[in-house]
């Protein structure tokens, strides 16, 4: 099965056929320090979650917004009832992740901020052991091999809308229509769900304000 490099190519391809302009998100906004940490939370069964002192009432999709940690080496985070302590590195961004056995992750996130690309981003809480990203119009992998409780990134060009699979070897267990690819922001694709029963859903990469 084609892999990234292949997928890029593909991509960049169609890229080059869409017309689009360039937009600004919150993501890419210069911050004070250059050496900030940013953290988010990533868990599909609560809807509210802190980090640091910022806290999140009503988090769309599982997701909430990056917080930006002015150069502190731990991070304090709840999501629902889970409490954790965190180390973090400067300039790094992270997504502390609860899967659906309740167990916790901080994951890395290879977020490139790329004016002339999308940071996509994915990951699973589901209960399946590995699970890949697809793009049935490239008929490519984007990110592939992600365990329980992790995640994954790509760059992909942009403006670009693409359909999204989510596979468990050749079986498509869930799937994220129409997926607006624009410069200078990104997405995170979150694949949750237990016995069989899986939804993916999208939600727009961003930081708090």
């Amino acid at each position: 099965m084609t892999r990234i490099h292949a997928t890029c190519s593909v991509l960049a391809m169609v890229a080059l056929a869409s017309a689009g302009l360039a937009q600004d998100a919150s993501l890419y906004e210069e911050v004070a320090n250059p050496n900030s940490s940013f953290v988010r939370v990533v868990d599909a069964k609560s809807a509210v979650a802190m980090i640091q002192t910022v806290s999140f009432d009503s988090i769309a999709a599982g997701v909430t917004p990056y917080v930006v940690i002015d150069g502190e080496p731990e991070v304090n985070i709840t999501a629902g009832e889970l409490s954790a302590t965190e180390k973090v590195d400067p300039a790094t961004f992270y997504s502390f992740v609860v899967g659906a056995d309740g167990t916790s992750a901080l994951v890395v996130d290879k977020i490139t901020r790329n004016p002339a690309q999308s940071d996509v981003t994915f990951y699973n809480l589901s209960d399946i052991a590995s699970v890949d990203l697809y793009v049935p119009q490239a008929k490519a992998m984007a990110i592939e091999g992600i365990g329980k409780n992790d995640g994954g990134a790509v760059a992909l060009k942009a403006p670009l809308t693409l359909d999204f699979e989510v596979r468990d070897g050749a079986t498509v267990v869930a799937t994220v229509p129409a997926v607006q690819l624009k410069r200078r922001e990104g997405v995170a694709i979150v694949l949750s769900g237990t016995g069989g029963s899986y939804t993916a859903t999208v939600t727009p990469n961003a930081l708090a304000r």
